[in-house]
């Protein structure tokens, strides 16, 4: 990766919400957006100057910038009021995948011999459940389990989660909405991830599974099978260790301004041109 891409690779998927038409516009506002500020920011740097601290404030400011472009969506059109949509995003830069997570759609990373799900969801039984006021079986009847309290698009700043997780070779890198991992066990998503199919094979299958299982709701899953022969070999069960890394000033990004309220398509047309 690194002789051909830089900056790394960007995987999001995104859920949206507010009836039919309106979620699926809340989450292609919110995925053009980081996609583009990122571009904009973080992809315009040289190899020589990027380091961590600069792609984790462009991962925040893109996030951000996509909640705002959401917002602005839905306060210009009358039928779009109230829109949303989640956001999972992964980086792999370096040997790392970069997280940022808003609401309830998840990234899970299946290393063998096990699966672990390496964001948390951001909703309310997931609250009740850290302090106590139901156990995680009771959460998965909880008549508020699809509640998020965090979504691109809400009239107050969000939270976005930022984490850090250091690739090896073999990993494979799971993004999926709650269409799949709200119908389908963890450890059925394991069983077919170990089995070593092609991403696509794998991603039928799983899309059959909740389908048989119930398939409430519609989904999307993204998958990454991460072979680079840059990435180091997997110590015997190695686990997968998740950090929560420190935002820090960076002076690459003290006068960035992600401008989140500039129509998407206006942006890109200006970045495409060479124009700030």
């Amino acid at each position: 990766m690194p002789n051909t891409c830089h900056a790394g690779i960007l995987a999001a998927v995104a859920d949206g919400m507010g009836g039919a038409a309106s979620g699926e516009i809340a989450s292609r506002e919110g995925l053009a957006s980081v996609a583009v500020n990122l571009f904009g920011h973080w992809g315009r740097f040289p190899a020589h100057l990027a380091n961590e601290a600069g792609l984790l404030k462009a991962l925040k400011r893109a996030v951000e910038g996509a909640s705002s472009a959401v917002l602005s969506y839905a306060d210009s059109e009358r039928s779009s009021r109230g829109m949303g949509s989640t956001l999972t995003a992964a980086v792999i830069w370096k040997g790392h995948a970069y997280l940022a997570q808003v609401g309830d759609s998840r990234a899970y990373i299946y290393r063998k011999p096990g699966l672990v799900q390496i964001t948390e969801d951001q909703t309310l039984v997931r609250e009740m459940i850290s302090n106590g006021t139901i156990t995680a079986d009771e959460a998965k009847t909880h008549p508020q389990r699809s509640m998020i309290t965090q979504a691109l698009g809400a009239p107050v700043p969000i939270r976005a989660v930022l984490s850090r997780v250091a690739l090896r070779r073999g990993d494979r890198l799971l993004l999926c909405t709650d269409g799949l991992h709200g119908e389908v066990p963890d450890e059925h998503l394991a069983l077919l991830l170990s089995r070593g199919d092609p991403a696509s094979a794998t991603l039928e299958a799983m899309a059959q599974e909740a389908l048989l299982r119930g398939g409430r709701d519609n989904l999307t899953g993204l998958l990454l099978t991460l072979d680079d022969p840059g990435l180091a070999m997997p110590d015997l069960h190695e686990p997968v260790r998740i950090v929560e890394p420190q935002l820090s000033s960076d002076p690459l990004l003290a006068n960035e301004d992600t401008h989140p309220n500039q129509p998407i398509i206006n942006r890109l047309g200006r970045l495409l041109r060479g124009n700030t």
